[in-house]
């Protein structure tokens, strides 16, 4: 595309109002990988959702923030209702992780920290349950919500901050753009993070790869 014309491309998507999650991703909507699908979860999810966070609860203390002392059904239930408030807002979209065979939901996926204006960007964080960790699932995940992002809501960044300690695989191709001190408060301490990012031109350039490597279509 002729610089002229991104240029006047860009300026369109920038004045074009924030898409609210609840408008492109409706709760019965799937986004489908390989082996794996991400939707909204319903309060009708909330004791799997439950059942999952407690079983987990010790392994996720060492990536994530800290978890409610009391895990109840009430609990869960709000924080479900949250999210889609927030979806409605356009400021986050937070996803259950489901296995295509049984259905069973193995993690949680998330856009935070949106911005529609001049950053056009997003932070992406996920977890999966600890059995169902090094099989590739949260590298599905990744790369079909990174695809949304960019393909649906025209995203021009997508960044995540992940702790020294923890050792993800980065097969994606986002770029490590440095390390923010003390910026998550992850395990009871102030930890620093590596930050990574990925562009919307780089993801273009990718794209193909990832569904050849199976990361991307059902």
């Amino acid at each position: 595309m002729p610089k002229s014309s991104y240029s006047e491309y860009l300026l369109q998507v920038l004045q074009r109002p924030p898409e609210v999650f609840s408008g492109v991703m409706p709760l019965e909507r799937e986004l489908y990988a390989s082996r794996i699908y991400l939707r909204r979860c319903r309060k009708i999810d909330a004791p799997e959702l439950r059942e999952l966070m407690l079983n987990n609860r010790d392994y996720l203390e060492k990536w994530i923030q800290p978890q409610p002392e009391a895990i109840t059904l009430n609990c869960v239930t709000d924080l479900i209702i949250e999210d889609r408030l927030l979806a409605k807002k356009g400021l986050r979209l937070d996803l259950g992780i489901f296995r295509i065979e049984d259905d069973k939901m193995i993690g949680r996926i998330a856009l935070h920290s949106v911005d529609f204006g001049i950053q056009r960007s997003a932070g992406v964080s996920y977890w999966i349950e600890e059995l169902e960790t090094n099989k590739g699932y949260a590298t599905e995940a990744l790369a079909t919500l990174v695809s949304f992002a960019y393909e649906e809501i025209n995203l021009h960044r997508i960044w995540l901050k992940i702790t020294k300690t923890n050792k993800p695989s980065l097969a994606l191709g986002f770029k490590k753009e440095g390390t923010s001190r003390q910026c998550l408060f992850i395990n009871r301490e102030w930890q620093d993070a590596n930050v990574y990012s990925l562009l919307d031109e780089e993801y273009d350039s990718l794209a193909d790869s990832w569904i050849k490597k199976n990361y991307l279509g059902a």
